[in-house]
């Protein structure tokens, strides 16, 4: 579990990184906004397309490269209230199940998104505001690396419940805090 343990200690980084973009992308997306609304209301002028913008490129940044933070971090709705009920043995067949199901889904819409994206970046996918192309393709990039990371969080819980004997949906159980 040790090794395991080391190798998780640099996936940890890497979700870090996601939340430090998500957390750029966030003051970057407030100083966008408030710079628009005071050129709205002092100079009686907005920035052109500026919503758009927010929309296509701010909001997408913002929450994908942490979802797999989020989704480390236990806040996340599961199944935990009903499984604590069981007996361990039933709470890790349940666990291993869910994670594998989830696993299954993931991959799904990993592959479907990376299609998504591969097809948005040959076709070159824009978005137009205020008379101007934007490209938007680069963004897809993000939501299946996003799903994949996902996918490698599973791949840690479910490694540390066969090794482990007390069941959880968490990589780090319940000392994440």
């Amino acid at each position: 579990m040790k090794g395991v343990l080391s190798v998780y200690k640099y996936f940890d980084y890497i979700k870090i990184i996601g939340v430090w973009i998500s957390g750029i992308s966030l003051i970057g997306m407030m100083l966008f906004i408030v710079y628009d609304v005071f050129l709205r209301n002092i100079v009686e002028n907005s920035i052109n397309g500026g919503f758009e913008i927010v929309q296509n490129y701010f909001m997408p940044i913002v929450v994908f490269p942490s979802l797999a933070y989020v989704y480390s971090s236990g806040v996340l709705p599961k199944m935990d209230m009903l499984i604590e009920r069981f007996k361990n043995k039933t709470k890790m067949f349940i666990i291993i199940g869910m994670v594998l199901i989830e696993i299954f889904v993931l991959i799904l819409m990993t592959q479907f998104s990376l299609e998504y994206a591969l097809n948005g970046l040959e076709r070159e996918i824009a978005f137009p505001a205020a008379g101007t192309l934007y490209p938007l393709y680069p963004i897809f990039f993000f939501v299946p690396i996003a799903f994949g990371l996902i996918i490698v969080e599973n791949i840690f819980i479910l490694i540390r419940n066969l090794i482990e004997k007390q069941p959880s949906f968490l990589f780090k159980g319940e000392d994440k805090k």
